[in-house]
């Protein structure tokens, strides 16, 4: 993978003419990668202070503020006894910066595995229950629950609380560790209730798994007499297969009076190519020889519904800013992260990664990052108390013509 590639990864707009030169950047990496150690603060302090400081997007226009936050969080960084209390002091550091796509992640964080993952596709796998989480007050809450995955099998659902894997205390890799290929019991709260879900815990990369759900949301959806094509894209990759995978779901759905593209939470990625088929013609192509016949459709021109939330991000906003000021589609959900700064993740040692943001995006003149996409038709919250998707049933009932 060339630095271009690993740095576009989350800067939408980047070309290779204009992308910052990362050749140093991953050359550091692969010295850490293979030259494992023991935890030293004072190591990894040097090389975060020195990565921030020659990458950090904002150094010359905010130098000052940069250097002041470096030196306040200096001491008690070299201070820290392990990595996850180094991973807390640097991630207070940051929280005071304000920038999106900025965070230290060691192995016991889900984030790690997917920096690493863009770094290097064959990268470790991840143990997972197809949830992704975020902690908020201490506790794990299930954050994404990816389609046709274990989690989403056993009846998980986005906003539960987990308590405890087999009795002991959760958390989203290191429990999870010694239950790949295995079953395990997994105590969650809704509600306010505790309730025990039997889940499947199993092994792979990030990046393998956001693929995977997305390929299994594709669906019809029979609403109202009429047909509506489906897809959640749980991340915009730029890997051919990330495409291919989005150009599979609109063609099993080429016939549909609607199509619903799913950008709530995930991952960002870059937005080219993932527009395409919405603006081409639906033009008909028939193949014919002998008794085989086939019929494709060269883009898709029905009405489109464009899902966003808080979890929008990246590259994601671009897309849905695309599409919503070309009035290509009507956006239904909530206000996007404003989360939109160009990054790249840097492997500080083999037990750590920092996302920092080296570049600022701006799409037709307008900012995004701190602002994000307003939603045409706003629907707030997300889910009933039975799990029902109020967003995809506001959507259907946009395409249908029925909404109030």
């Amino acid at each position: 993978m060339t630095a271009f590639v690993v740095f576009a990864a989350f800067a939408p707009l980047l070309s290779p003419s204009t992308a910052p030169n990362l050749t140093p950047l991953l050359t550091d990496a692969s010295v850490a990668y293979t030259q494992a150690k023991a935890f030293s603060a004072t190591d990894a302090w040097a090389k975060t202070r020195g990565a921030i400081a020659a990458r950090y997007y904002a150094k010359d226009t905010q130098k000052a503020k940069m250097d002041g936050l470096l030196n306040k969080y200096e001491a008690p960084a070299k201070a820290a006894k392990t990595a996850d209390e180094f991973r807390d002091v640097v991630n207070r550091m940051i929280a005071e910066f304000g920038d999106s796509h900025f965070e230290f992640m060691t192995k016991a964080d889900q984030g790690y595995y997917m920096m690493r993952n863009l770094l290097n596709p064959e990268a470790e796998a991840m143990p997972h229950i197809g949830v992704w989480f975020k902690k908020v007050n201490g506790q794990w809450i299930a954050q994404m629950v990816l389609n046709d995955m274990p989690g989403a099998r056993a009846g998980i659902q986005k906003g539960d609380v987990f308590k405890s894997i087999n009795g002991k205390p959760f958390s989203p890799v290191q429990s999870l560790a010694d239950w790949v290929d295995k079953t395990a019991k997994i105590t969650v709260s809704r509600n306010g209730q505790e309730m025990a879900k039997d889940v499947d815990v199993e092994s792979m990369r990030p990046a393998d798994m956001f693929l995977r759900a997305s390929q299994r949301s594709v669906k019809t959806i029979d609403y109202n007499g009429k047909k509506y094509g489906y897809m959640h894209m749980w991340a915009l990759l730029p890997r051919q297969d990330f495409k291919d995978a989005l150009a599979a779901g609109v063609s099993r759905n080429m016939n549909t009076d609607g199509f619903i593209l799913d950008l709530r939470d995930g991952f960002g990625g870059r937005p080219e190519g993932f527009a395409d088929l919405f603006y081409a013609p639906g033009i008909k192509v028939e193949y014919g020889a002998g008794n085989i016949n086939m019929t494709s459709k060269m883009g898709y021109d029905k009405p489109l519904i464009v899902l966003i939330n808080e979890g929008s991000r990246s590259a994601k906003e671009v897309l849905s800013h695309v599409l919503k000021s070309s009035k290509r589609a009507t956006l239904i959900g909530k206000t996007t992260a404003g989360h939109v700064l160009g990054t790249s993740p840097m492997l500080i040692d083999d037990w750590a990664v920092l996302e920092i943001p080296m570049v600022n995006v701006i799409v037709e003149g307008v900012t995004l990052e701190g602002v994000g996409v307003s939603p045409h038709i706003k629907v707030d919250p997300e889910y009933d108390p039975a799990g029902t998707d109020l967003v995809v049933k506001r959507a259907l009932e946009q395409l249908a013509g029925s909404a109030s």
